[in-house]
């Protein structure tokens, strides 16, 4: 059974503030995020009380508000938003689980901090869960170690095809597990290893491929006992290295479909236990410059 992330209800008086943009009166709730991140579990969900109060745009900024506590935000498209829409979207090829009502399996993104905050539920569905990087690092040394060695070691990362990118491929190969015992972090998403393969015109070595799909399903046999709920007003925050994230499948309701907001943050607070993960972060965040500048790629 993974970690089970902790939550912070907020008070009274803190709601009112949160409500009003006070952040003079949300010191100790910015102590306690910032604590949850260098001495804590690196992962929190804070209930901040009901959205609407603020509207989405008023929840957008104190979403905002709670990012620039930990981090500096970064853009999440060529569009140049600090705060993106997750909600279904069919037919988007750029944004793919961030705008489906499918499963998303375990996995890590390209950011030091993660957020995401409720507007709305879905009708059916759509709940979250965190798998911490060292349960799962644990479970691979206890029940399959013979694929650490490829974990270890890692391969190329790419980039989304529809993007404009400057390198396409990294440098060097990014493991997926890094650092040692409850340390370790992990960097985890085959979108890009494949995206690296096929740029590099090859298949995942043979050992890296069996790795990759036994790593899936153990991430998802833990995600099983660590799904939770996220009602409207929550904010979740989490270490991109510490923990992988996906969420269940949903079915909206025809009137109102689930939607989150979503923050990249850059941060100082965590460090990475390997500095080619903080390198995701410097290439992507080019790569949406660049497509802003030249306009997405057409195959």
């Amino acid at each position: 059974m993974t970690a089970v992330v902790p939550r912070r209800s907020v008070s009274a008086g803190e709601r009112h503030a949160f409500a009003a943009g006070d952040e003079a009166a949300l010191a100790e709730l910015r102590a306690d995020l910032r604590a949850a991140f260098t001495d804590g579990a690196r992962a929190i969900v804070v209930e901040t009380g009901d959205p609407s109060i603020v509207g989405e745009d008023g929840f957008a900024e104190r979403l905002l508000m709670l990012g620039r506590w930990l981090g500096a935000p970064s853009i999440q498209s060529p569009q140049g938003e600090l705060v993106a829409r997750v909600e279904r979207r069919p037919g988007d090829a750029q944004a793919r689980g961030t705008h489906s009502d499918l499963e998303l399996a375990p996995h890590t993104d390209l950011h030091d901090i993660l957020a995401l905050g409720t507007v709305r539920e879905a009708m059916r569905g759509g709940d979250s869960f965190l798998v911490r990087a060292a349960d799962l690092h644990d479970a691979v040394r206890q029940r399959m170690p013979h694929h650490l060695p490829a974990l270890r070691e890692g391969y190329f990362f790419g980039t989304n095809p529809v993007l404009r990118s400057r390198a396409p491929v990294s440098a060097e190969k990014v493991p997926v597990f890094a650092g040692e015992v409850d340390g370790v972090q992990c960097c985890f998403n085959p979108y890009f290893l494949q995206a690296a393969a096929r740029t590099r015109g090859e298949a995942l070595p043979p050992a890296l491929a069996a790795a990759v799909a036994d790593l899936r399903a153990l991430a998802l046999e833990l995600a099983g006992t660590a799904q939770f709920r996220l009602s409207p007003g929550d904010v979740v925050l989490w270490h991109n290295w510490s923990w992988l994230h996906g969420r269940t499948a949903f079915e909206d309701d025809p009137e109102q479909g689930r939607l989150l907001l979503r923050l990249w943050l850059r941060s100082d607070l965590c460090p990475p236990a390997d500095m080619r993960f903080a390198e995701r972060s410097v290439a992507i965040d080019d790569d949406h410059e660049c497509t802003r500048r030249e306009g997405m790629r057409v195959e």
